[in-house]
């Protein structure tokens, strides 16, 4: 039973580490994107903006997922009590 706790809080370490660099990544490539979709022609500007709007929109919620991680480990585990 203690490896599972280890390997599971092994992994809670590895996601908080990774977290912020995998949404900044994704702001960064998503904004990269939507500047390069404007050099497309106009029937394939939308398949970049919308795939640019997705990579920022997906960045935006991992920062926000990862910022609030501690906080949603706490109150859930106080819900199994």
């Amino acid at each position: 039973m203690s490896s599972l706790l280890s390997f599971v809080d092994n992994t809670k370490t590895a996601l908080l580490q990774l977290g912020p660099s995998v949404a900044v990544i994704l702001i960064a490539l998503g904004g990269i994107t939507y500047g390069l979709s404007f050099l497309q022609p106009a029937q394939n500007r939308g398949k970049w903006q919308s795939l640019a709007a997705g990579m920022i929109i997906g960045g935006v919620i991992v920062a926000a997922i990862t910022g609030a991680a501690e906080l949603i480990a706490s109150s859930s585990a106080t819900l199994l009590t």
